[in-house]
Order: structure tokens, then C-alpha cells, then sequence
């Protein structure tokens, strides 16, 4: 009979802990496939599913470089919410010439008696329960129950969906995420408090609105304006350290209010995967208005309009709508007359 292993769950997203349990049963069940079998709902967890379009698309993105990796999408199709108990029975029905192992971590082995129907689960098909770093060995597992070694990778979706350990996941369904537009406000909110997260999310806007008026790519332009300020928030000693990496000696010499723009160009390829170099030009500049790349430009007027910093600059804006070149060195013009006029009165004081 062909053996295939099952491993479900709401992969909101999918990351490198789900692709190395799969990659276990492969190597130590010594099963044929591998389904992924996205829920539609799931009783256990209370958060808000992404849309299972998105969902599907990120596994597709990950089976594609894995042959022996397949999806099962019969709880998608189910319109209520995913009892594992129903699934294995409507496997089973569908499929009687397949041997099913389902795959589960430890935590879920731990509560396993909360699952619907679980002596009826026991009895209809073989568990497997992944060993990650020795977590069942305080652990007695029901008959009907075998142990899955497999190395550990801690990751969960849950900490991807908050910014955080992004390199565990597959570089394609990070590619996706970019492109979809897929948890990004919370990637930023943790790197940030919440008044530059504010800034940062109307910026945001402001550079998609600029973008559309000159048509120009809105979703780039949103990109740049949600991540300009991204390193903003970290200590000046983190900021000198990303300048002295990547940008020659003299960016270190120049005010320190200038570095995040020059560490937040290269945060945003290392860590969150944004490799397009327009983005990375347009935020290393976007503190002093040096670039008249459109991006660059769009992100500096989007910056110093942000209706947020508390006065009315909407006849400037709407001047930028008009003509972005022209628009960009009113601004710049603005913004030098205002620093001079804040160093006078500071020298005078």
C-alpha cells in the first residue's frame, strides 16, 4: 500500500519547522508523501485565520520545491471547522488503497485527550509524534502512538506573524508575504513604539496615494514607506554598527539623526528579505532628500507631510500630487528653512 503521512494544521504561515517535520517522515516513517491539509477553522487556537487562498499559496510556494510534498486541502472545502476526527474519516473513505500516518508535535500530543474523539482517532490511524529536542520525555504516549525523532527547529507561525525569526521560513513564502502584503504592519510594530508605528503606517499610505497620482508602482512605494523608519527605534550603538558594515567610514561622521535611513537600507534586505535596490536607495536617503529617484522622492515628502506631525501641510501635499518633481524641492526647501530655524533658536537659547 502507498504510506502517506498527514500533517495539518492552519500553516498561517507555513515555515521551516513544518517543512523539517515532513522531511522527518520522510527520512524515519519511511512514507511515500507527505499531504499538508490547511484548516479552515481550528477549534484549539483563537486567532483570526489569513484567507485560505493566501494560505495555499504559500504551501504551493514550498511543494513546489519538494517533490514528495503534496496538499490536501478537504478541511478547506469543509465549511466549519476542522476536526481532525472527520478528516481521517473522510481520508480513509476516499482513499482505502493508502496507509495514513498523522504527523503532531508534542505540544499537541499533551493534549491530545482534548481533541474530539480521540479513542476513535487512536483506533482509525497511526500517530506520529515529532521528538524535538527530547520534549516527550516526561511524556507517556497513548497506544497508537509512535515517536518521530526529528532536530528541532524552534519556530512557530505565530512569532513569524509578529516580525520575528522571518529567517525560518521558506525564502519563497517570505517572497510571498512581501508581495501580498501579509502580516507586514505587525513586522514593523514590534521594532517600534507606538507613535512611530502611527508615523510609519500613514507614511505608508501617503507614498501609495504619491505612486498612484504618478503612476508608479504602489505596492513598492507602500513598501518603503512602511519600512523607512524601521531602524529608527534601535539604540544609536546598533545604528553605527549596521553604517560601519555596509556604508564607507564618512557616513559615520555625519549627524547621528541621519543613520537610521543608512542601517534601515540594510535591515530591510537582511532581515525582512526586501532585495530591491530602488526600496533600499529610497530609505538610505530619506532623511536628508538626497535622491530624485521617484521612490526616494515619494518617501521624503511622505515623510516630512505625515499629517501626524501635528500641522497642516495638505496645500503642500496636494502641490506633490500635482508634480512630484517640483513638489520634492518645495518640500526640501521647506524642510532646510525649518532646520535653520530650529538651529538659531536652539544656538540662541
Amino acid at each position: 500500500m502507498k504510506k502517506v503521512a498527514l500533517l495539518g494544521g492552519s500553516f498561517d504561515p507555513v515555515h521551516n519547522g513544518h517543512v523539517a517535520m515532513a522531511d522527518a517522515a520522510i527520512e524515519n516513517l519511511g512514507v511515500d508523501e507527505v499531504w499538508f491539509i490547511p484548516s479552515r477553522k481550528t477549534p484549539l487556537k483563537n486567532h483570526m485565520l489569513t484567507s485560505p487562498k493566501h494560505r495555499l499559496n504559500m504551501l504551493r510556494a514550498v511543494c513546489r520545491e519538494h517533490p514528495k510534498f503534496k496538499i490536501c486541502d478537504v478541511e478547506l472545502k469543509r465549511n466549519a471547522e476542522s476536526y481532525t476526527i472527520d478528516t481521517v474519516r473522510q481520508l480513509k473513505d476516499l482513499y482505502k488503497d493508502i496507509d495514513f500516518t498523522w504527523i503532531i508535535g508534542a505540544d499537541q500530543a499533551r493534549q491530545f485527550q482534548a481533541w474530539k474523539e480521540p479513542e476513535e482517532l487512536l483506533r482509525l490511524v497511526r500517530f506520529a509524534v515529532a521528538d524535538r529536542d527530547e520534549n516527550l520525555k516526561n511524556l507517556t504516549l497513548p497506544d497508537g502512538m509512535v515517536v518521530m525523532p526529528m532536530e528541532p527547529v524552534e519556530v512557530s507561525s505565530s512569532e513569524i506573524r509578529d516580525g520575528k525569526k522571518l529567517n525560518l521560513m521558506p525564502e519563497s513564502v517570505r517572497q510571498y508575504i512581501l508581495e501580498q502584503e501579509l502580516y507586514m504592519p505587525k513586522w514593523i510594530q514590534c521594532q517600534m513604539d507606538p507613535n512611530r508605528f502611527a508615523h510609519s503606517c500613514s507614511v505608508a499610505r501617503l507614498c501609495r496615494e504619491l505612486a498612484h497620482a504618478h503612476g508608479l508602482d504602489e505596492h513598492k512605494a507602500w513598501l518603503t514607506g512602511l519600512f523607512h523608519d524601521i531602524a529608527k527605534d534601535l539604540p544609536k550603538e546598533e545604528q553605527a554598527k549596521w553604517v560601519k558594515a555596509v556604508f564607507p567610514p564618512s557616513a559615520l561622521q555625519e549627524h547621528d539623526a541621519i543613520w537610521h535611513g543608512y542601517a534601515g537600507s540594510e535591515i530591510v534586505k537582511r532581515v525582512y528579505g526586501i532585495y530591491d535596490p530602488v526600496i533600499q536607495n529610497a530609505i538610505s536617503n530619506h532623511v536628508k532628500g538626497t535622491s530624485y529617484d521617484p521612490y526616494a522622492m515619494i518617501v521624503f515628502i511622505a515623510d516630512k507631510l505625515d499629517p501626524l506631525r501635528g500641522y497642516d501641510s495638505s496645500a503642500l501635499y496636494q502641490a506633490c500630487l500635482h508634480d512630484l518633481y517640483n513638489g520634492f524641492l518645495l518640500v526640501k526647501a521647506e524642510n532646510k528653512a525649518y532646520l535653520e530655524k530650529e538651529k538659531k533658536q536652539n544656538g540662541h537659547s
